[in-house]
C-alpha cells in the first residue's frame, strides 16, 4: 500500500468510522434498560400490582438463563412492594439458588470466559453483586416478619451477615481470576501503567469522578442490614448471646453513619432488656424512598499498545452509574401533637457506588483483554492480507472495515443492575401513641397519609415511595407482640453494661487515597467510620478491604 492510500485508510478509520461506530453504540446501549422499560412505567406510577404481573412474566421468560438472577431480584422486590410476600420470597429463593450455584463453583468456566473475550461481558452470567445478595436476604427476612415467621427471619439475617463476611473473599477472587485469564492468553494487564496513561486517565476521571462524592461505608456492608439485625436480636433475644449481637450491630451502625439519637435510644432500650426490664410500646417508621442508580454506556479510549505492541488506542464501552434524583427526600411523622423526622440510615447510591468502584479493575482488565484480542486479530488479518501493508490495499481496507464493524457489534457494556432497589432508607422511632394514630407528611407535597398502628408492643410501619409523584405505600408488621423479659444468670454474665462510647462523627474522619495496585489490605476494625469524599479521583479503584470478623450464631 503506498503512503497516499495508507493516509486515506487512516483518515477513513479515524474520522468516518468513529462517527458510524458511535451511532451504532448509541443505538445498542440501552439493552437492559430497554427490557425493563414496560415494568418501569408501572413501577414509576406506584402501580405495584401491574408491575408485579409484568415483572413475573418477564422473569419467568428468562428461566435459568444468564440474566435470571437480576430478573428474579427485580421480581422479588416488586412483589414485596405489592405485599405479595410469599411470592416475593419464592422469587428471591430462585435468585438465591443460582447465586449459591455460582458461588460454589470452584472456578469460572474457561469456555464462558473465552466467549466473553471475543464478544463482550454481557455474555457472562449475571452472578449478583455483594449488595444484591445482602439486600436479597434482608428483604427475605422482612418478608418473613411480615408473614409472622420470626424464626425464618432469623435465618435470613444470619445469611445476610454471612454474605457481608464472604464478600471480600469472593470479590478478591474475581479480580484474581480476571488477571489469571489474561496471563493464560498472554495478555498481562498492568493496570498501574494503564492508569498512568494521560489520555486514559483524563477520560476516566471525567466519567468516574462522581464516585468520590459519597461518604464511604465499609466495603460490602449495608447499614440497613446491620441495623435491622440489631433490632431483630434485641426484640427476639433468647439469651445473652443474642443481646450481645444486638449491641455489636448497633455499635457498628453508629460507626458507619455517625451519631444518631434513635440508635442511642435503642441502646438504652437494650440495656433495659439486659437488666430484665420489658420494652415499652415503641413504633419504628422506616422510609424507603427513590430508586437506586441505573447504568448507562460510555466510551473510553483504551491504550492497547500497553499490552499489544503496534495497536493504538481503541474505543471500548464501559458502564457508568446514572443516579436518579426524582425522589422524596424527607418525611415528617406526626403523633400526639409532636413530630419526628426520619434520619438517613443507608444511602444506597453510596452502597452501589462503593462496590461499583471496586469492580472497575475487573471490568477494565476484562475489557482490555477482549479489546486486545479483537484488535489484534483485525490487525493480524490485515497484515496477512496486505503483506504488512505493502500490497492489496483494497483487501486490507475490507479487512479493517470488517474488523471495525465486528468490534462495534460486540462492543457493549454490561448494563445489568437491580433497578428496583431504593435510593435511601431513612428511619425514626417514637413511643407508640395511646390512640395508635400517626400521620405521614412528605413536606411540600400537600398530602398527608393517616396510619392506625396495629396492636403490638414493638411495631414497624414501613413506608415506600418510588418518586415525587407516586403515592406513599404503607405496610406494617410487629417485631414484638407481648411483653417478655429474659433476665437470667446467662444474660447478666454475657452482656455487660453498654457504655456511652464516643462514636467518631463522619466529618472527623478523612479517607486516605486508595491505590489500584496496592493489593488487598487487611483491616480489623471495631466500627466502620464514614469518610469525607476526596476532591480528585486518585486511582482506578480502591484496594479491597477485609471486614471485621463477626461471630455468627448457628442458624
Amino acid at each position: 500500500m503506498d503512503k497516499r492510500c495508507y493516509r486515506k485508510v487512516n483518515v477513513l478509520l479515524r474520522v468516518v468510522f468513529p462517527v458510524f461506530i458511535m451511532s451504532l453504540l448509541g443505538a445498542g446501549c440501552a439493552s437492559y434498560t430497554a427490557q425493563t422499560q414496560k415494568v418501569s412505567q408501572s413501577w414509576d406510577m406506584g402501580n405495584f400490582q401491574a408491575a408485579a404481573i409484568q415483572i413475573t412474566q418477564e422473569a419467568d421468560k428468562r428461566g435459568n438463563s444468564k440474566d435470571a438472577i437480576v430478573w428474579r431480584l427485580e421480581q422479588g422486590a416488586v412483589l414485596r412492594a405489592a405485599e405479595r410476600f410469599e411470592e416475593s420470597n419464592q422469587a428471591f429463593d430462585k435468585a438465591e439458588e443460582l447465586v449459591n450455584k455460582y458461588e460454589e463453583a470452584a472456578k469460572m468456566s474457561v469456555s464462558r470466559e473465552a466467549l466473553a473475550t471475543v464478544t463482550n461481558l454481557t455474555t457472562l452470567p449475571y452472578e449478583g453483586f455483594a449488595y444484591d445478595k445482602i439486600m436479597m436476604n434482608t428483604y427475605k427476612a422482612l418478608n418473613y416478619l411480615q408473614m409472622g415467621d420470626s424464626e425464618k427471619a432469623r435465618v435470613e439475617f444470619n445469611r445476610a451477615f454471612q454474605r457481608q463476611d464472604d464478600a471480600v473473599h469472593i470479590n478478591t477472587k474475581r479480580i484474581e481470576k480476571a488477571i489469571e485469564e489474561g496471563k493464560k492468553q498472554n495478555y498481562n494487564v498492568d493496570l498501574a501503567k494503564v492508569n498512568r496513561d494521560g489520555k486514559f486517565k483524563s477520560q476516566f476521571d471525567n466519567y468516574y469522578g462522581d464516585l468520590e462524592q459519597f461518604k464511604a461505608y465499609a466495603v460490602y456492608v449495608n447499614p440497613l442490614t446491620v441495623y435491622l439485625d440489631g433490632l431483630y436480636f434485641m426484640t427476639h433475644a433468647t439469651g445473652g448471646s443474642d443481646l450481645e449481637r444486638s449491641r455489636k450491630s448497633f455499635e457498628r451502625v453508629l460507626g458507619m453513619i455517625g451519631e444518631n439519637k434513635y440508635i442511642r435510644q435503642d441502646m438504652e432500650t437494650l440495656q433495659q432488656v439486659v437488666n430484665g426490664k420489658p420494652i415499652s410500646a415503641t413504633t419504628y417508621v422506616f422510609f424507603e424512598t427513590g430508586q437506586s442508580p441505573e447504568r448507562e454506556q460510555i466510551r473510553i479510549d483504551l491504550p492497547l499498545f500497553i499490552i499489544t505492541p503496534g495497536v493504538p488506542y481503541v474505543g471500548a464501552a464501559f458502564p457508568k452509574l446514572k443516579y436518579r434524583s426524582d425522589y422524596i427526600s424527607a418525611l415528617t411523622v406526626s403523633y400526639d401533637g409532636k413530630t419526628e423526622a426520619p434520619l438517613l440510615l443507608s444511602n444506597m447510591d453510596a452502597v452501589v457506588a462503593r462496590e461499583f468502584k471496586n469492580e472497575l479493575p475487573t471490568i477494565i482488565t476484562k475489557t482490555l483483554i477482549a479489546s486486545a484480542i479483537k484488535a489484534g486479530a483485525t490487525y493480524g488479518t490485515y497484515a496477512g492480507a496486505t503483506n504488512g501493508g505493502r500490497k492489496n490495499a483494497g483487501a486490507g481496507l475490507a479487512v479493517l472495515i470488517a474488523g471495525a464493524l465486528y468490534q462495534v457489534a460486540m462492543n457493549q457494556a454490561d448494563l445489568r443492575t437491580w433497578t428496583t432497589l431504593p435510593k435511601e432508607f431513612q428511619f425514626c422511632r417514637i413511643p407508640t401513641p395511646a390512640d395508635r394514630k400517626i400521620e405521614l407528611d412528605p413536606p411540600y407535597l400537600g398530602r398527608k397519609t393517616p396510619v392506625v398502628i396495629d396492636e403490638g408492643v414493638v411495631n414497624v410501619v414501613w413506608v415506600k415511595s418510588v418518586n415525587r409523584n407516586s403515592p406513599l405505600s404503607v405496610m406494617q408488621f410487629k417485631l414484638k407482640d407481648e411483653v417478655k423479659t429474659i433476665a437470667s444468670p446467662e444474660t447478666a454474665t454475657t452482656v455487660q453494661h453498654i457504655p456511652q462510647t464516643d462514636i467518631p462523627k463522619p466529618e472527623q474522619v478523612t479517607q486516605q487515597p486508595e491505590s489500584l495496585m496496592s493489593g488487598a489490605e487487611t483491616q480489623h476494625e471495631v466500627s466502620e467510620p464514614q469518610a469525607q469524599p476526596t476532591q480528585k479521583n486518585e486511582a482506578i479503584a480502591p484496594a479491597l478491604e477485609n471486614q471485621p470478623e463477626i461471630s455468627m450464631p448457628s442458624q
